[in-house]
């Protein structure tokens, strides 16, 4: 769909929102990719007011493909330990967010979700591996830009899903919901390029600040092309 067109369209969907009352919205605006067990697709950022303009997004973004290879390959996860925790046992090892093969299929899918974007946007990214018939391991989240800045969120890591026996589906439909409280901490490979984030002192004392969001200064990322 023709970016003009889809701004129109997507200002349609917020009238028909308003009109439809208690009518559940669809649950994404764009279809980006999808296979049986991952997809890549355009949702509605909730965080945005259309009428506070530092609320919406940056976007269409362009990005070079370095640039995206550099910042999932080099996101990390580390087990997460509450102060008392790490006192004892200090800090987990961190380890990568994403192994080559799911590098491969979300780059070229999350950089075409940034280019089709508009600003009340973002891009919502979908992984699971089946562990058995009625189980899989989630990995889910987002991605927007803002004031130069790529934003990266991991709603879920490597997280067991059992399918109901109802056969509901709620991993597939809500990326951005956490299917389980986040037991990692998200950490990038070079300090420098994550923007820093106020700490408390409680924060600073106890080491328990905690966030599945990570916010990398695009501008420290290459911006060669491949």
């Amino acid at each position: 769909m023709p970016k003009p067109w889809r701004g129109v369209w997507l200002c349609c969907l917020f009238i028909g929102w308003l009109f439809a009352g208690c009518v559940a919205p669809p649950f994404y605006s764009y279809l980006v990719y999808e296979n049986p067990t991952s997809f890549v697709r355009l949702e509605v950022s909730p965080w945005v007011d259309p009428n506070i303009p530092q609320t919406l997004n940056e976007h269409p973004a362009t990005l070079s493909r370095r640039q995206m290879i550099e910042a999932l390959s080099g996101l990390r996860v580390r087990e997460y330990r509450s102060g008392p925790i790490r006192w004892i046992r200090g800090l987990a090892d961190p380890e990568p967010a994403f192994n080559k093969e799911e590098i491969e299929l979300l780059v070229p899918r999350l950089l075409e979700g940034l280019g089709l974007a508009v600003p009340q946007e973002l891009v919502t990214f979908y992984i699971s591996h089946p562990v058995n018939a009625t189980k899989r391991e989630v990995t889910s989240g987002g991605m927007y830009v803002r004031d130069g800045h790529l934003h990266v969120i991991i709603s879920n890591h490597r997280t067991n899903y059992e399918i109901p026996p109802a056969g509901l589906i709620y991993d597939r439909r809500y990326p951005l919901f956490s299917l389980a409280p986040l037991d990692v901490d998200l950490l990038y490979e070079t300090e420098e390029t994550v923007l820093p984030k106020k700490k408390s002192l409680w924060d600073a004392i106890f080491g328990d600040e905690h966030s599945g969001e990570i916010v990398l200064d695009l501008s420290r990322l290459s911006m060669m092309k491949m």
